[in-house]
């Protein structure tokens, strides 16, 4: 249609007119201003929010996985720590870069200057730097208990008392919770990664022998001080029995009651903890802890889970007595009625009594079973050293005293929700714990299961052992799932446990069963090249893949069920070639199948050199072979005696070995 300049000047005054329409009706809509005059704004308050506010929100909409490589390493495939040796030593190589960097910003602070508001963290202060006050006084006393150099704290303390420098009652308490705090010992200065890296155990004696002297120095602070205080009683009585040191304990809390000197719950705690100490009976422990409850409750002091779980640890102590571990539930029952929820401590209490690992009498899970129930599904927060130890343990039980799949990953599921995995502790409980739950899971459920959890924390959280990976071979075998074998394959390879012909053999020899998809066919293949060059290039190492005669024949399976009869045979030439191989031969279906191949092929120089290995292995399949051989033209009458000859001797040790056996 052809539009004229009349058409377009209508079209717009029709435009217009519709525009106007618009307008007129969105003002009929819009709300009008009140009689009272229009509204007034209202700007919400400003919310205050920290510099990396939005860093945490987009942290929050992101999954963080544990099962990753260090940042620093991600570019390096080889410094990539996935042994536990691995990780120990470069853990041990961070530990010792942090030690250096405080040296040197101690001998050398002016060369460096802090661009930033914040003080440096406590971590980078170094012990070189010295102190501040150097004379004896009050400050220099302080200045020592605040940096816990307690051999320093008493010289400064002996000399002020030597030149009777008057010390004020806070510091004088100060160093009172010092040296009760260490038992008047240097504290160890190890740090946080170093006893991640090599925890220091403490001897676990159910009986410990008291550690505290009498007469210490602690003692005597205590005594000197100018107003026996409270605070000072009960620090003095936390020394006493953290070093269990009962008598003594004893002795100053009476003293305290009489004196109506107000004991606070920590203290009341610390005093639960020795109540089976020097105990002839069950009736005397129960009877000392329940006095000391009473005389909590006569005076007014709520308890805590911490309470419950000192009475606990000792029906820990004896829990083979008659009355223990019954004992030991109406205290949890105390508990739930105080309104206290259990922690992975009290868990952990409940497991030693009931469910002892040295005590292999037949054990019941019932009990393992509601406390699993009672954990699904809640978060639990460390508040003590024996939360650390609660996993681990209830692991070794469930290996232990009934060795239940679901069980253990009912166990796993508790750890994995929310931060519970914190819980887990230091590197040592780490690979017991992962140990144990493979070791359980990896015979009982199908590969799907074991190689969902694998995958979960292999390589980087925990590598297992050649002992677990040979049952995750066999779980593969068992349930034909050889499509997992490849990715097993690339977490082993940058690890040193091919090296070990133990773990070398099965891995292989599971691909080398059957014949599988051309795709997973060529990448059995692929591997097995994999291996052979490593072995190549590395060949005058001594920490070289175990390759042996049994391996190669493995090898030789897996390449001619490729098709590939050319590599299969150059693997039986590095065979015959290199004597170290020779520690093994390879097997007798390895062997055939070339053989028969060479037939084929019409190599009769190949098929002449394995039928004469086959007679040193296992000569039953050296007769039929001949025969096919020989039904051959293009034998010579020299190559046609030989092989005769190799058939009549096959024959008459077959012969030999039936008289030998009737």
């Amino acid at each position: 249609m052809i539009h004229t300049k009349r058409d377009f000047s209508s079209c717009s005054v029709c435009l217009a007119k519709a525009q106007r329409n618009i307008k007129e009706k969105a003002n009929e809509q819009r709300p009008q201003p009140s009689k009272g005059g229009a509204k007034s704004i209202v700007i919400p308050r400003k919310i205050e929010r920290s510099s990396t506010a939005i860093l945490e929100a987009l942290a929050s909409t992101v999954r963080a996985d544990a099962n990753q490589p260090m940042y620093m390493d991600i570019d390096d495939p080889h410094l990539l720590s996935t042994a536990d040796r691995l990780k120990k030593n470069h853990m041990a190589a961070k530990d010792s870069g942090r030690k250096a960097a405080q040296t040197m910003l101690a001998l050398y602070p002016d060369y460096f200057t802090q661009i930033w508001e914040e003080p440096l963290p406590e971590t980078l202060n170094s012990p070189f730097e010295g102190y501040k006050y150097q004379e004896a006084s009050e400050a220099a006393l302080i200045e020592r208990i605040q940096k816990r150099q307690v051999k320093d704290a008493i010289e400064v303390y002996k000399s002020c008392k030597a030149s009777d420098y008057p010390l004020s009652q806070e510091s004088q308490e100060q160093l009172l919770e010092l040296l009760t705090v260490f038992n008047s010992k240097e504290p160890d200065r190890s740090s946080a990664l170093s006893n991640f890296i090599n925890p220091s155990f403490a001897l676990s004696s159910p009986f410990p022998a008291c550690t505290w002297e009498k007469g210490n120095l602690a003692e005597q602070v205590y005594n000197s001080l100018p107003e026996k205080t409270p605070t000072a009683y009960c620090l003095l009585l936390r020394g006493m029995a953290a070093n269990f040191d009962k008598e003594g304990a004893l002795t100053l809390y009476n003293e305290m009651k009489v004196a109506n000197v107000p004991v606070d719950v920590s203290t009341y705690n610390k005093l639960l903890s020795l109540a089976s100490l020097d105990a002839a009976s069950m009736d005397e422990i129960t009877q000392t802890l329940e006095s000391i409850l009473q005389d909590m409750k006569a005076a007014g002091v709520q308890p805590n889970v911490g309470t419950f779980n000192c009475a606990l640890s000792n029906c820990r102590r004896i829990s083979k007595w008659t009355g223990a571990r019954k004992y030991a539930l109406s205290l949890v029952a105390e508990m739930k009625a105080c309104g206290l929820e259990p922690e992975l401590s009290t868990f952990y209490e409940l497991m030693h009594i009931f469910y002892y690992v040295r005590d292999k009498s037949s054990k019941t899970p019932e009990l393992f079973e509601n406390i699993l129930d009672y954990m699904d599904g809640k978060e639990y927060t460390l508040s003590s050293e024996n939360d650390a130890l609660f996993f681990r343990n209830a692991m070794k039980v469930i290996a232990t005293f009934f060795p239940d799949s679901k069980l253990a990953l009912k166990l796993h599921r508790i750890l994995k929700f929310g931060q519970n995995s914190k819980a887990l502790g230091h590197r040592q409980l780490v690979f017991t714990y992962y140990k144990e739950l493979l070791s359980v899971v990896t015979p009982l459920e199908h590969t799907d299961v074991v190689m969902d959890l694998y995958q979960s924390i292999a390589p980087y959280i925990f590598l297992p052992s050649s002992d677990t990976y040979r049952l995750i071979l066999e779980n593969i075998e068992m349930h034909d799932t050889h499509h997992y074998l490849p990715q097993l394959f690339a977490d082993l390879f940058w690890t040193s446990q091919f090296k070990d012909t133990e773990m070398l053999g099965p891995f292989v020899h599971a691909m080398a069963t059957q014949k599988h998809s051309q795709e997973l066919q060529q990448q059995f293949s692929d591997i097995t090249s994999t291996l052979l060059e490593s072995w190549e290039q590395n060949r005058e190492r001594r920490d070289n893949i175990g390759l042996d005669g049994s391996v190669i024949g493995d090898m030789i399976l897996i390449y001619i069920n490729n098709n590939e009869p050319k590599k299969a045979m150059s693997a039986f030439r590095l065979y015959l070639d290199d004597k170290s191989l020779h520690q093994a031969e390879p097997g007798v279906e390895s062997l055939t199948k070339l053989t028969e191949h060479s037939i084929a092929v019409k190599d009769y120089k190949s098929t002449g050199e394995l039928l004469t290995m086959m007679l040193s292995t296992d000569s039953s399949n050296v007769p039929g072979l001949v025969e096919q051989v020989l039904k051959s033209t293009e034998l010579s009458d020299q190559e046609r005696n030989y092989l005769q000859g190799l058939a009549q001797e096959a024959s008459s040790e077959s012969s030999s070995s039936d008289s030998d056996s009737d």
